[in-house]
């Protein structure tokens, strides 16, 4: 079955290198449900092939992942004449779609082409290792839409920065640049923008070149103790964040988005 809403695609050279990309530019690769469900079977699809080594994550265009999509947000928000898709009761299916990329055994990179904002920055978060193109920025603008943090956020930005640095970046949800972002060890490196998939593509070389069997060992080793938390976190984060989207600060949050304005939050 093709996909509409991300690609899948292998290396020419290096069969053991394969690219997903979310591919809704229009919309700077902003998440839905539909989305979810592609992520979801192109996982499966490269976990059932033996040749695969390593996958490359990035988006089309100009942005990596704006987050979750706006009409999303709004119908979920309770704004009125919302004709976007939902979420659902809970959010947990929705972050398990995206984060099935989590538990892929071959290593996984995010190469950041451009903006990753809320969600998607969770997205590349997620990601083992990740390298952004100079220029690119970041941001966990949650609590500036009036929700709590998803997508496994509060186990995923602490365990990178530590909790000052996460706690400064949640409650100001400021964007910050890919050069930021390098110091505080978000990501593993910076390169420039018209050669980042060379970059990524050469990183990805040399760790297909590795012996798979022990780079697979490896990163289920890495994780194992580490996973138990954000399976925590999730559950958390999805009661939370459920609660937060019946609120009025987050309503007015996703409208003044919509209306290209500053939000005006009343702690209702």
């Amino acid at each position: 079955m093709p996909y509409e809403y991300i690609a899948l695609q292998r290396d020419a050279d290096n069969r053991g290198i394969v690219t997903l990309t979310l591919n809704r530019p229009e919309s700077h690769n902003a998440m839905t449900p539909s989305m979810g469900e592609e992520v979801t079977r192109a996982i499966a699809e490269v976990r059932q092939d033996p040749e695969a080594r390593v996958m490359i994550v990035t988006g089309a265009g100009r942005s990596f992942c704006s987050g979750g999509d706006l009409g999303m947000l709004a119908r979920d928000s309770g704004v009125e004449g919302a004709t976007g898709p939902s979420m659902g009761e809970t959010p947990r299916q929705f972050y398990d779609q995206f984060l099935s990329l989590r538990n892929l055994p071959v290593p996984t990179i995010a190469a950041i082409n451009g903006p990753a904002i809320g969600a998607g920055l969770c997205l590349a978060l997620a990601c083992d290792l990740r390298v952004a193109a100079s220029g690119a920025t970041m941001g966990m603008t949650f609590v500036r839409v009036g929700i709590h943090p998803g997508m496994g956020a509060t186990y995923l930005l602490p365990s990178l920065v530590g909790t000052a640095k996460a706690f400064e970046l949640f409650f100001t949800g400021r964007i910050f640049d890919a050069t930021e972002a390098l110091s505080y060890g978000l990501v593993n490196r910076v390169v420039p923008r018209p050669g980042l998939l060379e970059d990524v593509g050469a990183l990805a070389a040399e760790i297909a070149a590795s012996a798979p069997i022990a780079v697979r060992t490896l990163k289920e080793s890495i994780y194992r103790m580490m996973n138990p938390g954000l399976e925590q976190a999730l559950e958390f984060e999805s009661r939370q964040q459920a609660a937060t989207f019946a609120t009025a600060d987050a309503k007015e949050g996703v409208k003044a988005i919509m209306e290209r304005r500053k939000p005006k939050f009343r702690g209702k």
